[in-house]
């Protein structure tokens, strides 16, 4: 049920948001903080807002380099004086169906599994697997197979361990743990992957060498 929840909250969040047009001061001399929708932020000058963009001055190695983001990317913006303005609206004609606050918990679930999150299980699983395989089966077949492995762990569960939580209060709101799962269970598949395509030259290296004393 939870993870019917984490693609219907993708889906209403990426389809077709409701903006407001935000107040822009072209001569302020501190940069703003642009909040975007997937937890991460972007530092820098917005200087203008279409229809569908903001175009921010980010500096970059001391000059200001020209960033477009989408505003279906954006959350917010935060001014340098402390004033926030929320660019996101719920409105259920477009598929909105979380209010702003519960987007933030969201956003706070996917940045504690970002930062803290571990999968040493899977992690360990990924290279035995692709060990295994690349052993068992040869070079050929022995990659995908790594790669399945990667793509199951987005199935099992995910244990939100107490000490990868920013706010233990946080755990009693639902899309604070939608956004959690689902940072983690990207983490958990790519790390497993990565560690798969370890395993899989791993083997691959073990085998040649079997082969060597052989012959």
């Amino acid at each position: 049920m939870r993870r019917l929840l984490i693609v219907l909250f993708c889906t209403c969040c990426f389809s077709g948001l409701v903006k407001a047009q935000l107040t822009i001061d072209s001569t302020q001399t501190l940069p703003d903080t642009v909040q975007l929708m997937s937890g991460k932020t972007l530092v820098g000058f917005v200087r203008s807002q279409t229809e569908d963009q903001l175009k921010i001055r980010v500096p970059k190695k001391n000059q200001l380099k020209l960033e477009i983001v989408e505003l279906d990317l954006v959350f917010a913006v935060r001014h340098p004086n402390g004033k926030e303005e929320v660019l996101y609206k719920q409105d259920t004609l477009f598929g909105n169906y979380f209010t702003p606050q519960e987007v933030r918990y969201f956003m706070v679930g996917e940045n504690d599994a970002r930062k803290a999150y571990r999968s040493p299980v899977a992690t360990a699983g990924g290279f035995v697997t692709g060990a295994a395989a690349s052993i068992a089966v040869g070079p050929f077949f022995g990659l995908p197979a790594a790669f399945v492995f990667g793509g199951v762990t987005t199935f099992t569960r995910v244990k939100i361990r107490p000490g990868t939580v920013s706010n233990p209060q946080n755990l009693k709101f639902d899309t604070y743990l939608l956004g959690y799962e689902k940072e983690a269970r990207k983490r958990r598949m790519f790390r497993s992957m990565i560690a798969g395509m370890a395993g899989y030259a791993t083997g691959l290296v073990m085998s040649y060498t079997v082969l060597k004393q052989t012959d």
